[in-house]
């Protein structure tokens, strides 16, 4: 089960034209972020150019503040103004501003200290958290709102920002220590998810001297981007080697990929990074390559955003134009140069589906003052009063819509929903409605027994997860992992049917149902890799060429070229053979293999990755028949002829 996202990140760079952010916005919108739990941290991270060669160091100390600022000139840094404010009881938060004339001295000597202060055998004494020309980090231990009053972090401006909320995963909660933002030099980066690899990036780092870590994964993702860059990468080389993309795409050279497998990360993750390379601003986010974890993107005419739920946005910027990133991707933007890497075909990009419709002109309810725990029983109510449709207006990221409708009383009725639905709707959904003017985050129609939805917009990753009955109708596009584990039972049939194209891993494990990917105003192939990945039973049906490559989990061309040397050697092929065989996809090659070499290559590759099959023809008279109708519901509901 995909469950909702546990952190919610953001990040705002202004364009060269705009004005500089405003700080309270920012707490607004990563307030809008709707989580339970305590002992949460939260932070910010703010980045002005103008302030040349002063740096900013921040830092926490557990007993006497003083043994920072001595250490700062044992380590002959300048200190020009130094300010100690103490949080609580137990932690002052340190502000020095120092002259730096040695970059390369100030970045060892912050290691040094931290090495000093944080693994000394008395041990944890404090720890510098941020340092940086343009620079600023405020952490602590609370909400979002919480860290803005104790800094005023709304009445800051900046030209990028970063900002994090979080519930304790990896880390203790109840220090300001573990809490997001983490920085090294000029670079800080918010995180959600978990670095599985995070023991070889340790390892990597120790290699290279850094000590003195806080023990989480965040961190490591900041001292990565740091170290490699120290050692002489471009920016775009140091994200291909963080983002970790399946070899199969043979997006890093093999030697590269070797010497620094242990840069790169695993795990469920997305990430978003800011850095000041000194004469420009660099906002990135990244993803792994099977984005287990959200990441929306965003620009209108004055900012360019990242952010795990696209209400963070919204808040903002209600008519920003919004994408998602394609799995072990990266979006790259600039103050200076603009976007360097959109995180998916630029193309792609523009058939994402315009902004929605918040507030439409007669409404029932309005759900902008509304918690996602009030809003279902506030439905319930209104349809207890014997109302069958019912319009809400202004649903901002709302969660869980729908999943308690039958303990709620709320039956057969159709449910209108203008704006951005959050995560986990229409969940269990068994004989209600639902139509949304607008686009659908995570986990929509999560073990659907019945009812219909039917989307507008766009529908983000994980849509219709074990969906087992009912209608699911998706005008616009579709994320990663859709349709995967959906299956049937005699004349419980679902049916998903989506409109333009789909990302990675569409139908995976997937044991019954239909799924239909029509590609309408699509260019190029509709459909992203891993197209029916570990699947059992059902039927996928995308109009339009695949390529074979796009099938299943599939070795790659080097592995394929290399199966076929070996068969040639071993004279279950000829040279012939070889040559006709060596360019093509694996799913071609177990298609045209014959005899001993089939056989072979069946006991080689059967069990361990399956030998998917595909058709590319026209409909038999028996599947046109049961599509046709679902087709044509799908066209009454559009409001145009897909058939």
């Amino acid at each position: 089960m995909i469950h909702p996202s546990g952190c919610g990140v953001l990040g705002i760079l202004r364009k060269r034209h705009a004005e500089q952010i405003q700080g309270g916005s920012v707490v607004r919108a990563i307030e809008k972020v709707r989580y339970r739990g305590s002992d949460r941290g939260a932070g910010f991270a703010v980045f002005n150019l103008h302030k040349k060669n002063v740096y900013t160091i921040r830092a926490f100390s557990e007993e006497d503040a003083n043994e920072i600022k001595s250490l700062l000139e044992s380590q002959g840094l300048k200190i020009k103004d130094s300010k100690l404010n103490y949080i609580n009881e137990e932690i002052c938060d340190c502000n020095f501003e120092v002259v730096i004339d040695d970059v390369t001295k100030a970045r060892k000597a912050f290691r040094n200290i931290n090495e000093i202060i944080w693994g000394s055998k008395e041990g944890r004494r404090g720890r510098i958290y941020s340092i940086g020309s343009s620079l600023s980090v405020f952490k602590g231990v609370g909400y979002p709102k919480d860290i803005s009053k104790m800094y005023d972090v709304e009445k800051l401006e900046g030209d990028l920002w970063l900002a994090h909320t979080r519930q304790p995963t990896n880390s203790p909660g109840h220090f300001p220590y573990w809490s997001h933002p983490f920085s090294t030099f000029n670079v800080a980066i918010v995180h959600n998810g978990d670095i599985s690899s995070f023991g070889a990036n340790l390892e990597f780092l120790k290699e290279r001297g850094w000590e003195g870590f806080v023990g989480t994964d965040s961190e490591v993702i900041a001292f990565l981007f740091e170290e490699l860059l120290s050692e002489g990468f471009s920016i775009e080389e140091v994200v291909k080697i963080m983002v970790n993309p399946s070899r199969r795409l043979n997006v890093i050279d093999p030697s590269l990929d070797y010497t620094y497998r242990n840069a790169r990360l695993d795990g469920p993750f997305t990430a978003v990074i800011g850095y000041d390379s000194g004469d420009d601003l660099y906002l990135i986010a990244i993803a792994d390559r099977a984005k287990f974890r959200p990441a929306i993107v965003g620009e209108d005419e004055n900012y360019y955003y990242v952010a795990s739920e696209e209400n963070e946005i919204r808040e903002i910027s209600p008519n920003a134009r919004v994408w998602t990133l394609e799995p072990g991707s990266y979006f790259m933007a600039s103050l200076n140069r603009g976007i360097i890497s959109y995180g998916r075909d630029e193309e792609r990009v523009h058939s994402f589906s315009p902004p929605p419709v918040f507030i439409p002109e007669h409404y029932d309810i309005d759900a902008r003052n509304l918690n996602y725990k009030e809003l279902n029983y506030v439905i319930a109510e209104v349809a207890k009063k014997g109302k069958k449709e019912i319009t809400v207006a202004n649903v901002t990221g709302h969660r869980y819509i729908g999943i308690n409708f039958k303990r709620l009383g709320v039956h057969n009725a159709r449910i209108n929903l203008y704006g951005i639905v959050g995560n986990v709707f229409a969940n269990l959904n068994e004989d209600n409605e639902f139509y949304v003017y607008g686009n659908v985050s995570d986990d929509c129609g999560d073990t659907m027994h019945g009812g219909k939805v039917v989307i507008y917009g766009d529908a983000r990753d994980v849509l219709a997860q074990t969906f087992q009955n009912g209608r699911i109708f998706v005008k616009g596009n579709a994320g990663n992992r859709v349709g995967i584990q959906m299956r049937e039972y005699k004349d419980r049939r679902p049916y998903l049917v989506i409109g333009g194209f789909v990302d990675d891993y569409l139908g995976e494990y997937m044991a019954g149902g239909v799924i239909v990917v029509l590609g309408t105003n699509v260019k190029g192939e509709p459909v992203g890799n891993y197209v029916g990945s570990g699947m059992v039973g059902g039927r996928i049906y995308i109009r339009g060429r695949v390529s074979p490559s796009r099938i299943g989990i599939q070795p790659t061309r080097q592995e394929v070229l290399n199966f076929l040397k070996a068969l040639l050697v071993e004279g279950y092929i000829g040279e012939e053979e070889f040559s006709s065989l060596k360019d093509k996809y694996y799913i071609e090659v177990m298609d045209s293999l014959k005899d001993k070499a089939k056989e072979y290559a069946k006991r080689l590759f059967e069990e361990k990755i399956g030998i998917p099959e595909y058709e590319y023809r026209e409909l038999n008279e028996e599947e046109f028949k049961e599509l046709f109708g679902v087709i044509k519901e799908f066209s009454q509901d559009m409001g145009r002829d897909y058939t």
